[in-house]
This record gives C-alpha cells, structure tokens and sequence, in this order.
C-alpha cells in the first residue's frame, strides 16, 4: 500500500474546516467565536498529530 501524501491531506483538512466556518456563516449568519478560540487550536493539534503519525516510515 502506498503511503498517503501528508501535505496534500492537511490542507484538504484544514481548507475543508474552512469551509465548513463559511458554510456555516452563510446559513446561519454568525460564528460563535468564543467555540472558535477552543475548536481551532485543537483543530490544529489535531490535524498535526495526525501529519506525524502518517508521515512516519513503516519497515
């Protein structure tokens, strides 16, 4: 199996939850920014850790 390119499935992560924000600001008309000081950070830890666990070489 070949190994997934890291790059290319972080910024598909991180420009998919962008996304989502705008989805969700079209519809509804606000973001509630206090959620978006806790849900981005970790977010982004998320996203990371998930970036070292793929990009690491299997023998």
């Amino acid at each position: 199996m070949r190994q997934p390119d890291v790059v290319s499935l972080m910024t598909g992560l991180l420009l998919t939850a962008f996304a989502v924000g705008a989805l969700w600001l079209a519809f509804t008309g606000s973001i509630d920014w206090n959620l978006v000081r806790v849900a981005a950070p970790v977010a982004l830890v998320v996203v990371g850790v998930l970036g070292l666990a793929l990009s690491r070489r299997r023998n």
